[in-house]
């Protein structure tokens, strides 16, 4: 069964690279293949390591094979709990990765256990990046990925906040 990956759409200024957002089980079992199926080269995960270990531990060896400067793909491991956040700063590192990633012409993964809240966050606030109104955002992450969106206030307060710091991320 081939799990379903969703193309994210960003808004204008348009990034070179495309936004993708998935499940667990989409990339799990075979990482490279989940990112050869989009064409991507960054794989964001936002899994603890308990969850990884749960269900595909050698999963996070490859997260840490790929976390550093390599010729092959990359990949962004914030761990953060599930329908919880994480530290504001460590979020707005990682959009900036996502934001740099696609504006110089990279396929970026994103995902989480179900690729709905934790996924969302980065996701909506990658949007606002590119130049969206966070509530159209919000709209458009949910018509990308039915079902998608931040899973309570933490997650909703997390992206407000972050709002005006992620706008600064790229000139427009």
């Amino acid at each position: 069964m081939q799990h379903r990956i969703d193309l994210v759409p960003l808004p204008s200024p348009p990034a070179r690279g495309r936004l993708y957002v998935t499940n667990f089980s989409a990339v799990g079992p075979d990482p490279q293949a989940a990112l050869d199926r989009v064409g991507a080269s960054t794989l964001a995960c936002m899994l603890t390591g308990r969850e990884i270990e749960l269900r595909y531990p050698d999963y996070a060896d490859w997260l840490d094979a790929h976390g550093a400067e390599t010729d092959g793909p990359r990949a962004l491991w914030l761990p953060t709990p599930d329908g919880g956040v994480t530290s504001d700063q460590p979020v707005l590192d990682l959009v900036a990765e996502v934001v740099g990633a696609l504006d110089g012409g990279d396929g970026v993964l994103v995902h989480c256990g179900a690729g709905m809240a934790r996924t969302s966050v980065i996701g909506i606030l990658t949007m606002v990046a590119f130049g969206a109104e966070p509530r159209q955002a919000a709209i458009d992450f949910r018509a990308a990925r039915p079902g998608g969106g931040p899973d309570g206030p933490p997650q909703q307060h997390q992206i407000e906040r972050l709002v005006p710091r992620v706008r600064e991320l790229r000139p427009n």
